[in-house]
């Protein structure tokens, strides 16, 4: 559930910047660029920093498992 929210918010994030590419004069409105854009990163640093830890995650829980598999002598996929 998190991952499509995530998903979502990406992409809300990538629509937002359309209307200042496309050089639309609302975008340029103090509301839009302090107000939404700002709203915007910080959802962007909510998605960054939780995927981080995703990623951090797995890569200690791989740490874990290459380290298991070297005390037992065995392969990880061969139930360690």
């Amino acid at each position: 559930m998190t991952r499509a929210l995530e998903t979502v918010v990406i992409i809300v994030a990538l629509c937002s910047l359309w209307p200042i590419i496309l050089g639309y004069q609302w975008a340029q409105a103090a509301w839009y660029k302090l107000g939404l854009l700002a709203v915007v990163l910080a959802a962007m640093v909510w998605v960054t920093s939780r995927r981080i830890s995703r990623i951090r995650a797995a890569a200690a829980e791989a740490r874990r498992k290459r380290d298991e598999a070297e005390r037992s002598g065995r392969p990880p996929w061969l139930g360690g």
